[in-house]
C-alpha cells in the first residue's frame, strides 16, 4: 500500500463570520453559518483537504477534515493500476439567495494525466448542521474505474460510533473486530459491505467536538442505471493507516464490481466519455450533538421515511383473514385435534392446543370481511374450546381463569424481585445449563459471569413494572427504581439474547425491553424523566431497522437485524432480519407513540409490522407462517416457521384493538384507583367513595375490567348507551366466576384488594361503583426473619404458584382451589436462621389429595428441589388438622439460612378445596 502525505498551508483562520457565507481567498475557501464552518487551505498543489470546524458548548473547534477533494483508482490497458488523490487549482464560492451557499471545486490528478476530472460541489443552508456534497466524475477518453471516492470525512476523536446493520462502537472499541462474531467469519471485515447490509444510510461519530457523520440516498442513479453506492466506515481508518475515523461514499458498488470489503473492485467499471459517475451525500456536523445516532435522526427529519409497503391484500382486516389460513391449515393435524406450535423447527416445534391460538382463531371469527372464514374459524374455536374444558370467548382464551391473575398475580413479580441482585441488577449466568439446542454448551464463551447490561435487566424490570401499573403497587414501583437508575447508565442495548449471542452484541431485543420498562414506569408514576429514557432508547433501536425500500423486496423496509453480531460467534445475523425481534420493538414503539411525538414511532412500527406480513408463506404448506429469520440479500427464508399471531397483535393495535390491557389511574399517590380493562374506558372520575366510567364494548368481546387498590363497594351498576337514564340502571349480581358464562357480574378479592367486573355485551355502557373506598393492600413479600404466618387479614406474602385458584383470606384462613395433580404455593423474601425453626407447625384442612409436601429454598441453593422436600400424609376430610413437619435434622435445613418456602396442599387430587389456618416455625 502506497502511503499519501498531504501538506497544507499553515495560514491562520479568520474568525468564524457566523453567518451563512461561502467565500475564497487568496488563501482560504470558507463555506459556514451560525453552526458550523468548511475550510479549504489553498497550497502550492491548491485546494485539496478541508477541515470541519463546529460551534460546540465551549466554542468554536475542529471535530474532522474531508481528506482529499476526491480519490481515483484506474487499470490502464496494460494492467497497471494508478491511484491518484484530486486537487482543484482554484475554488468558487457563491450564494443561492439569502439562504443558501455554494463552493464549487473542478479537481483533476496530475498522477492520472488529464483524462478525468471531478467537478465537487459543497453546499449549506442557512441554520442548517448538514453540507450537501455532490461529486461528478466525468472522462475525456474511457477508463476502468477501480475505485472513486466521493463524499468522505474523517472525524477526530470517537467516544461512540455507529454504522447501522453492522458496527455500534464505544471507548477504544474498533471496526471491524472479532468482539461479536469469530476472527475467521467472512463478515468480520466489514468496513465495505453488501449495501443490503446496511439498515439506515446514516453513520455517525461522536466525540468530544460533537457528532460527525455522512448520510445519503441509497436510491440515487449514480450512473444513471445502477443504485446503492458502495459505503465505507472504519474506526479507526487502520486500513488506510489513519488513526482518524473513515464515513465515506464510492464507486462501484457490491457485489457487481466490488467483493465486500476490498480495497480495490475485482471488476473494473467501464467508464465511457459520454456517462458521468455522480455521487451525492450530507455531511453531518453538530457541535452540540450527544451520541452518533444524530445523523440518523437527521436522516429521519431531513428525508422522512419511505411509503409504507402496499399491504398484499388491501387492508389490515384482509391480513388478518389471510392469517387464519395458518391456524384452519398449516399448523392444524386433524387428525389429532392439535396445532403445531411452530413447524420445522426440530425439537423446538411440538403440538399444543395453547389457548392464545384459540383467541386467535376468536379474532378471525370477529373481524374476517368473508362470512365463510368467519364461520370457519367460529367452528375451529369452539371444536378446541370443547377439549380445552374453556369458553370460545375472546377474552376467556387470551386471559384463561381469573382475570386479575392473568394480568395483576403478585407472584411472577415477587418472583422476579427476589432473584434480583442488591445493587438492582438482573445479571447474565455463565453456569447456565441450558435446554435444546444449546445443550452442553459453555457460556463463559459469550461473556463473563454475572456481567451486567441493559438486556440483562430491562424484560424483567418491564414485567415487574406493568404488574405494578395493574396492581396499582406502590411498593413494586418503588422496588424498581435501583434498577430503572441502573439501566439509565448503559449507552448500548445489549444482552436481551445471551441464551446463543454474546453479552457484548449490539441488540435491538435489548432496546424493546428498555423501552418497554420505562413507559410502564412513566405510566404509573407520570414521572417524565421516565418517558425520556423511553424515547432514548427508541432511538437506540433505530439501527436495528431497515428504513430504505428495495422495489424487488417488499419485506426490506421495516425488517429488523437482530444484533450486530453473531450466534456463538459463527452463525451471523448480518443482513439477516429476524422479524420477532421486530415486532417486539414495534410494539414498543406503538405504546410510546401515545406519550411522544418527537420521532415518528407509529410510522416505524408500522413499517416493521407490514414487513412481517410481507415476510409470511402465500401458498403451499406454510400458508400464512413467517419465517425466524430471512436474507436482505436474496429473500431465502429459515426453514422454522412461526403462527401469525404476533403479527396479529400489531395489527390490532394498529387498528385501535390492543390486546394488552390498558389502565387508567384515579386519585392522587399514594390514595389511587387504578382500572385496567381489555376495552376502551372514558369518563373516568373517583371522588373517594363513588366511581364511575364508560366503557366501549367492540364486536366480539366481553369486556373485562379490574379495579385494584378498591375496598369491596356497596353496589355495582351498569346501565347501556353513554346518556343512559336512571330508569336504565342494573345492578350487576356478585358471582365467584364473572370470567365464565355467558352473565356479567363482578368479584372482590379482600385479599389483594381487587374487583373484576365482567359487563354485559357489546356497546357502550355507564358503570358506577358506590361505596368504593381506596384500600391499600400489601399484595408482595415482605422480607421477615422468622416462620410465623396467621393470616388474620392478608395473605402475608404468600403467593398462588401452580394449580391453585381463587386464593383468598377468609374467616382468618388462607383458602384456596385445587385444580389441578400439582398444586403448591409460595412464600418468598425469607432470612430465616435454620437454627431458630426444627419443626414447622401447618394447620390446614383440604377436602382431597393423598400426601402434602414442603419445599424450601436456601441462600446457597436457591428455589426448589427434591434434595430440600419433606412429605407428610395428608387427612383429606375436610376438616382442620395440625401437621408437624420435621425439618430440624434435614442435611440442606441444617445450618443453613432459609430464604423462601412452598406448600404443596394436596397432591394427586385434580380438584379440591383447601384453607391454611397458620404456618409457624418451632424449636422444641
Amino acid at each position: 500500500m502506497k502511503a499519501t502525505l498531504a501538506v497544507a498551508s499553515d495560514a491562520p483562520l479568520a474568525q468564524p463570520a457566523q453567518r451563512l457565507a461561502a467565500e475564497v481567498s487568496k488563501s482560504f475557501a470558507t463555506l459556514e453559518n451560525e453552526h458550523l464552518r468548511l475550510v479549504f487551505r489553498k497550497n502550492a498543489f491548491g485546494f485539496g483537504p478541508g477541515e470541519v470546524v463546529v460551534k460546540t458548548p465551549s466554542g468554536w473547534a475542529t471535530a474532522a477534515w474531508v481528506p482529499v477533494l476526491a480519490r481515483l483508482a484506474i487499470r490502464q490497458s496494460d494492467g497497471a493500476v494508478r491511484i491518484g488523490s484530486l486537487c482543484a487549482a482554484e475554488a468558487k464560492g457563491q450564494m443561492e439567495g439569502q439562504s443558501e451557499a455554494r463552493l464549487e471545486f473542478l479537481a483533476t490528478a496530475p498522477a492520472l494525466g488529464d483524462a478525468c476530472r471531478v467537478h465537487v460541489v459543497f453546499g449549506l443552508k442557512r441554520d442548517a448542521r448538514l453540507i450537501s456534497v455532490e461529486h461528478r466524475l466525468e472522462a475525456a477518453r474511457p477508463l476502468d474505474v477501480l475505485l472513486f471516492v466521493g463524499p468522505a470525512v474523517y472525524a477526530l476523536a470517537r467516544d461512540e460510533a455507529v454504522f447501522p446493520g453492522l458496527e455500534w462502537l464505544v471507548g477504544d472499541e474498533v471496526s471491524s473486530s472479532a468482539l461479536d462474531i469469530a476472527e475467521d467469519h467472512p463478515d468480520r471485515i466489514r468496513f465495505a459491505p453488501h449495501p443490503n447490509y446496511v439498515t439506515v444510510p446514516a453513520m455517525g461519530v461522536h466525540g468530544p467536538k460533537g457528532t460527525v457523520g455522512l448520510m445519503w440516498d441509497v436510491h440515487q442513479r449514480w450512473d444513471g442505471r445502477r443504485d446503492r453506492p458502495r459505503a465505507v466506515f472504519a474506526s479507526p481508518d487502520r486500513f488506510h493507516g489513519q488513526r482518524a475515523h473513515l464515513m465515506a461514499l464510492s464507486l462501484p458498488t457490491v457485489p457487481e464490481f466490488f467483493l465486500p470489503s476490498r480495497l480495490l473492485a475485482e471488476k473494473p467499471y467501464r467508464l465511457e466519455p459520454s456517462t458521468k459517475l455522480v455521487l451525492r451525500a450530507e455531511i453531518v456536523a453538530d457541535g452540540h450533538a450527544v451520541d452518533a445516532l444524530a445523523p440518523l435522526e437527521a436522516y429521519l427529519r431531513r428525508v422522512g421515511l419511505p411509503p409504507p409497503v402496499p399491504l398484499p391484500r388491501g387492508s389490515y382486516e384482509k391480513e388478518i383473514e389471510f392469517s387464519m389460513q395458518g391456524y384452519l391449515r398449516s399448523l392444524w393435524v386433524e387428525e389429532e385435534s392439535t396445532w403445531w406450535t411452530t413447524k420445522a423447527g426440530g425439537i423446538l416445534s411440538h403440538k399444543g392446543r395453547p389457548p392464545a391460538f384459540v383467541a386467535d382463531v376468536l379474532v378471525g371469527a370477529t373481524l374476517s370481511p368473508d362470512a365463510g372464514v368467519r364461520t370457519q374459524c367460529r367452528a375451529l374455536a369452539q371444536r378446541v374450546a370443547k377439549l380445552l374444558d374453556a369458553e370460545p370467548r375472546w377474552e376467556a382464551m387470551r386471559f384463561p381463569g381469573r382475570f386479575d391473575h392473568a394480568v395483576a398475580n403478585p407472584f411472577s413479580a415477587a418472583s422476579l424481585l427476589q432473584s434480583r441482585e442488591e445493587d438492582g441488577a438482573w445479571r447474565f449466568d455463565a453456569d447456565l445449563q441450558a435446554g435444546p439446542p444449546f445443550v452442553g454448551m459453555d457460556y463463559y464463551e459469550l461473556g463473563p459471569d454475572n456481567a451486567v447490561e441493559v438486556g440483562t435487566c430491562a424484560r424483567k424490570a418491564y414485567e415487574v413494572l406493568r404488574y405494578a401499573r395493574v396492581a396499582g403497587d406502590l411498593d413494586a414501583y418503588r422496588k424498581m427504581l435501583p434498577t430503572l437508575e441502573l439501566m439509565e447508565r448503559f449507552r448500548v442495548p445489549r444482552a436481551a439474547q445471551v441464551w446463543e449471542v454474546p453479552v457484548h452484541t449490539p441488540d435491538i431485543l435489548a432496546a424493546a425491553d428498555a423501552v418497554d420498562a420505562f413507559v410502564e414506569a412513566y405510566r404509573f408514576s407520570g414521572d417524565r424523566r421516565w418517558l425520556a429514557d423511553a424515547v432514548t432508547w427508541a432511538r437506540r433501536g433505530l439501527p436495528f431497522v431497515y428504513l430504505w425500500h428495495d422495489p424487488e423486496k417488499p419485506f426490506l423496509l421495516g425488517a429488523s437485524i437482530p444484533v450486530f453480531g453473531a450466534t456463538w460467534y459463527q452463525g451471523s445475523w448480518f443482513g439477516r432480519p429476524v422479524q420477532w425481534n421486530g415486532l417486539r420493538y414495534a410494539e414498543a414503539l406503538l405504546k410510546l407513540s401515545e406519550y411522544d411525538r418527537s420521532l415518528p414511532w407509529r410510522d416505524v412500527a408500522e413499517l416493521v409490522i407490514r414487513s412481517a406480513i410481507h415476510q409470511q408463506d402465500t401458498s403451499g404448506d406454510n400458508v400464512g407462517l413467517w419465517p425466524d429469520n430471512i436474507s436482505a440479500i436474496d429473500g431465502t427464508k429459515c426453514p422454522w416457521v412461526f403462527p401469525p399471531g404476533m403479527i396479529l397483535q400489531g395489527i390490532l393495535h394498529l387498528l385501535g384493538r390492543d390486546q394488552e390491557p390498558a389502565t387508567v389511574i384515579l386519585g392522587q399517590s399514594p390514595h389511587r384507583l387504578h382500572l385496567t380493562a381489555t376495552v376502551p374506558l372514558s369518563k373516568a372520575s373517583w371522588d373517594g367513595k363513588t366511581c364511575s366510567f364508560l366503557a366501549a364494548v367492540p364486536q366480539g368481546q366481553d369486556g373485562l375490567v379490574l379495579a385494584s387498590n378498591i375496598s369491596r363497594p356497596t353496589r355495582v351498576v351498569v346501565a347501556p348507551g353513554s346518556s343512559a337514564t336512571a330508569a336504565q340502571e342494573q345492578d350487576l349480581m356478585q358471582r365467584d366466576w364473572p370470567e365464565k358464562g355467558s352473565q356479567a357480574g363482578w368479584r372482590y378479592d379482600p385479599g389483594w384488594g381487587f374487583l373484576v367486573l365482567r359487563l354485559p355485551s357489546q356497546g357502550v355502557w355507564q358503570v358506577r361503583m358506590e361505596g368504593a373506598a381506596f384500600r391499600g393492600v400489601q399484595r408482595l413479600p415482605q422480607p421477615v426473619d422468622r416462620i410465623a404466618f396467621e393470616f388474620h387479614e392478608s395473605a402475608e406474602g404468600w403467593l398462588a404458584a401452580h394449580h391453585i385458584d381463587s386464593l383468598v383470606v377468609r374467616d382468618g384462613s388462607l383458602a384456596g382451589s385445587i385444580t389441578g395433580p400439582d398444586p403448591y404455593l409460595v412464600r418468598s423474601l425469607l432470612q430465616v436462621s435454620a437454627a431458630t425453626c426444627r419443626v414447622v407447625v401447618l394447620r390446614m384442612r383440604v377436602s382431597a389429595g393423598q400426601t402434602g409436601q414442603l419445599y424450601w429454598g436456601t441462600t446457597e441453593a436457591p428455589g426448589f428441589s427434591e434434595q430440600r422436600v419433606v412429605v407428610f400424609p395428608l387427612q383429606a376430610d375436610g376438616q382442620f388438622h395440625e401437621y408437624r413437619i420435621p425439618v430440624g435434622d434435614h442435611p440442606e435445613w441444617k445450618g443453613r439460612t432459609i430464604t423462601e418456602l412452598r406448600i404443596d396442599p394436596g397432591n394427586g387430587a385434580a380438584k379440591a378445596e383447601f384453607a391454611i389456618d397458620y404456618v409457624r416455625g418451632e424449636s422444641p
